[in-house]
């Protein structure tokens, strides 16, 4: 399965999913940096990933360790640059590689992304880390709009107009 490929599968059901919960959506070209429109104002970047396995090194009393995690790696950066706002949403999806099912869904907002990358290792306790309460999160989107439309109620229009 190639880039592309490994990218549609879970974008069709998140567009699915969206539009069952009532949100229109728009599906962009991937040129603009983000993938989704949602009621034409709120953009969405999805980040696909299969499990990987990644090598973790530790030194402790003079003896080598070698680890490896299971773990899906998300990419927020664009060629190592993340200064521009180019989405106001990322949805981070793990996928299982024999199966393509989801694994953990984590809908995160720009504005709580604080570093390049996100990486979500298997483990058998549940992940607890900084981008855990996002986790299946879709009241983001809903609350992001919100926001939006508290602040500038001709916004939805305007925006709606310009897609």
């Amino acid at each position: 399965m190639n880039r592309i490929e490994k990218h549609l599968v879970p974008r069709r059901r998140i567009v699915n999913q969206l539009r069952e919960a009532g949100f229109e959506v728009t599906q962009v070209a991937s040129q603009r940096g983000y993938d989704l429109l949602v009621n034409g104002q709120l953009r969405v970047a999805l980040r696909v990933s299969f499990p990987r396995y990644r090598s973790h090194t530790v030194t402790a009393r003079g003896r080598r360790y070698v680890y490896r995690y299971r773990s899906w790696h998300f990419n927020f950066h664009h060629h190592g640059k993340i200064n521009d706002k180019y989405t106001d949403v990322f949805v981070c999806v793990g996928l299982e590689s024999h199966r393509r099912s989801e694994q953990a869904v984590f809908v995160i907002p720009w504005e709580a992304v604080t570093g390049k990358t996100f990486s979500l290792l298997a483990g058998q306790k549940p992940y607890a880390g900084r981008y855990a309460r996002y986790r299946d999160n879709w009241a983001t989107i809903s609350e992001l709009l919100a926001e939006r439309n508290e602040r500038d109620p001709a916004r939805e229009t305007s925006l709606a107009e310009v897609a």
